[in-house]
């Protein structure tokens, strides 16, 4: 067999299986829409395999293809609501208002933009803690937890930074730890949503009050 022969096979092989790669890829974000449904529906991450192929209109072969258990597809969705989070935090900068501004207009501004990139998605609060819980007897899953918090201060921590500039103060501790606080405010805000009569305002108050006591400001610098 020649090189060109060996060449030629290998790039059959390879158009012969994207079809197939591409089923696949379709057949897990399938389910994982199905998990996340019946997650709807329920109120909580509660559901057998059989439920979710039926919602899915797959077999169970087609499910364990993708996943061993209930809790990796929910894992899974918990995962793709992390990377759509973290993706929303794309361009946060070109949204925020000049050094021109008030130090009071340049917050609300900023409290605005994060209540539009950090979504009030209880399903996603509710996925982290359960998972948080098991990653206590889980190293292989505690890691991967940090690793997603760890992606989300890389984008938080400019932010921050960026938002103490245009104010021309400085974060009172540091970009990690402001990070932690700031979510910390709006994960017990979304959570305290459903016993108020106005969650949005609620969580927005509760992201400004978290920036103001991460941040210095001109006012509180002199």
């Amino acid at each position: 067999m020649t090189k060109g022969d060996a060449a030629g096979e290998t790039e059959h092989a390879d158009r012969a299986t994207q079809p197939t790669t591409r089923a696949r890829i379709r057949t897990r974000a399938a389910l994982i829409d199905a998990a996340e449904a019946i997650f709807t529906e329920r109120g909580t991450p509660t559901a057998s395999i059989d439920e979710i192929c039926t919602r899915a209109g797959f077999t169970r072969g087609a499910y364990y293809s993708n996943f061993r258990t209930v809790d990796d597809v929910f894992f899974a969705l918990y995962e793709r609501k992390t990377d759509a989070l973290i993706a929303g935090m794309a361009g946060f900068d070109q949204h925020l208002p000049t050094a021109e501004h008030t130090d009071t207009a340049v917050l609300e501004v900023a409290a605005d933009e994060m209540l539009r990139v950090i979504p009030a998605d209880t399903q996603w609060y509710a996925l982290r803690a359960l998972f948080g819980l098991r990653a206590a007897s889980d190293p292989d899953m505690a890691a991967i937890l940090r690793t997603h918090g760890e992606a989300l201060e890389h984008h938080m921590v400019p932010i921050l930074e960026g938002i103490s500039r245009i104010v021309g103060g400085e974060l009172i501790t540091d970009g990690a730890e402001a990070t932690r606080i700031v979510i910390a405010c709006h994960v017990g805000s979304v959570l305290q949503g459903p016993f108020v009569d106005d969650p949005a305002r609620l969580r927005r108050d509760a992201i400004l009050t978290a920036l103001r006591g991460v941040l210095t400001t001109h006012a509180t610098s002199h």
